[in-house]
């Protein structure tokens, strides 16, 4: 099953030829609502047309989720910030126009140019989904990204899991107090099994998880990483139908402690 089933649609509007036109994220593609013939007005332009708006944003998708530098300045990042934002546009323009490169700094200068146009022009949730995108081509292709890429995708996964882990433990019965407090270790690595330890027994909680960083893609993307209460650490496919590893915490002893069990989507 591919990771964009049941994701939901995604839109943004642009001012495009003096016209408000909508540009829509669906089932893993970007399409222009009000361009039926792309590839009519493509021919167009390479004969010397002008070129629409709307056709540069579908040119800014497929260089992101082709690239990936994006990802770089996305990834710490939870939620869309229009104060970041409004930085990044000023920060783009003084990078075009006196060189000075004050973000995406693992890229070179012209690389930089057009990720922070991707950065400034497509929205968050444009940006979640373009992340996903390049993490699930990565992972088909052996998981073959750059020490950089792979660095900010880690840091990503460490982000998202934690604060998807706390959302999962303010539903946990008995409730836990405070479980942003928790001691948490998330080793992301792209070999390794999957696994998770600890306990939950007052000043003597921890939790160690293992992930590999196609959970960005599996899970946080698809919205189930808390599904039913309960944090998912990997889905699965088996005979069509899609199956959640996820963790339950269960009396033993002195505390709560995690077992990993499959749930259906």
């Amino acid at each position: 099953m591919p990771w964009h089933q049941g994701v939901p649609t995604a839109r943004f509007d642009v001012n495009c030829e003096g016209q408000q036109h909508t540009v829509v994220w669906y089932a893993g593609e970007v399409q222009l609502l009000n361009h039926p013939n792309i590839g009519s007005e493509k021919a167009l332009i390479a004969l010397g047309g002008s070129k629409p708006r709307c056709l540069d944003i579908l040119d800014l998708w497929d260089l992101a989720i082709t690239h990936g530098g994006f990802i770089e300045e996305w990834a710490p990042w939870y939620r869309s910030d229009p104060q970041r934002r409004w930085w990044l546009k000023t920060a783009l323009e003084r990078l075009r126009s006196e060189g000075v490169q004050d973000f995406l700094y693992d890229l070179p200068r012209e690389e930089a140019l057009r990720m922070g146009e991707v950065v400034t022009v497509l929205p968050h949730d444009f940006l979640d989904r373009a992340m996903a995108s390049v993490v699930d081509a990565g992972d088909k292709r052996g998981w073959d990204f750059d020490p950089s890429l792979n660095h900010h995708l880690t840091e990503a996964t460490k982000l998202r899991a934690r604060r998807s882990l706390v959302q999962a433990l303010t539903n946990q019965r008995p409730a836990v107090p405070n479980p942003a407090l928790i001691p948490f270790n998330c080793i992301v690595e792209p070999s390794g099994s999957l696994s998770v330890t600890g306990r939950l027994s007052g000043r003597d909680s921890h939790i160690e998880i293992h992930l590999h960083p196609r959970w960005l893609s599996r899970v946080w993307a698809r919205g189930v990483s808390v599904y039913d209460g309960r944090f998912t650490v990997d889905v699965t496919e088996l005979n069509g139908v899609s199956l959640l590893s996820q963790i339950e915490w269960r009396e033993a002893g002195s505390g709560l402690h995690p077992h990993l069990i499959s749930h259906h989507l």
